[in-house]
């Protein structure tokens, strides 16, 4: 059997034809997953947005409380309480952060509640300390006043060193840039 001028154009355009499909289903393919991940870091992003608007308007309270700490503490973050879905925020971090994500914003949540607790612990004993209280409970509230205000500024020092934390990895995540956190240094999960 010869190989005919015929044959040999078929056997090419046979070729070419399935190298052609073959080309066009490897850029569909890639141009899909690039799509997934374009959407899935636009998520990322939303979540990001949300969570920074949320942390910097409690880091913004957390100031003003320690610049006036006879202030509503309460009445003060229930208005940024009342702004924020925070279970959407937490759902969303959970179904599109980043393992690095979550960690820092359990850090700077674990970081909040700590100075918190602190805070209104010092806030108690601050109370006693004016009118209408007896000497000796106005002199041993004011000591422990004294004694406890250094840990609530700790306090506020290391909840404000992990909401920097929590802005360098988010925005890491965003712009993709490596990011070296004061929470866990040596955590594989950082984006590199």
């Amino acid at each position: 059997m010869d190989i005919t001028p015929v044959i040999t154009t078929l056997v090419g355009a046979g070729f070419g034809s399935f190298t052609t499909a073959l080309v066009a289903l490897s850029v569909q393919r890639a141009t899909l997953k690039r799509e997934r991940q374009h959407k899935l870091w636009e998520r990322q992003v939303a979540v990001i947005e949300e969570s920074l608007k949320y942390e910097r308007e409690v880091v913004r309270k957390r100031h003003e409380a320690m610049r006036n700490p006879d202030g509503d503490l309460f009445l003060a973050l229930n208005e940024v309480f009342k702004e924020t879905d925070m279970s959407k925020i937490s759902a969303n971090l959970e179904l599109y952060g980043t393992p690095a994500m979550r960690q820092a914003h359990d850090a700077t949540f674990a970081a909040f509640r700590d100075w918190i607790a602190a805070f209104i612990g010092w806030q108690g004993h601050h109370k006693r300390t004016g009118p209408g209280h007896e000497e000796a409970v106005r002199a041993e509230a004011a000591r422990e006043t004294t004694r406890l205000w250094p840990e609530v500024e700790k306090l506020a020092t290391k909840a404000d060193e992990t909401y920097d934390d929590l802005v360098k990895v988010m925005r890491a995540t965003a712009i993709f840039e490596q990011v070296v956190s004061r929470v866990d240094p040596a955590n594989p999960e950082l984006p590199t």
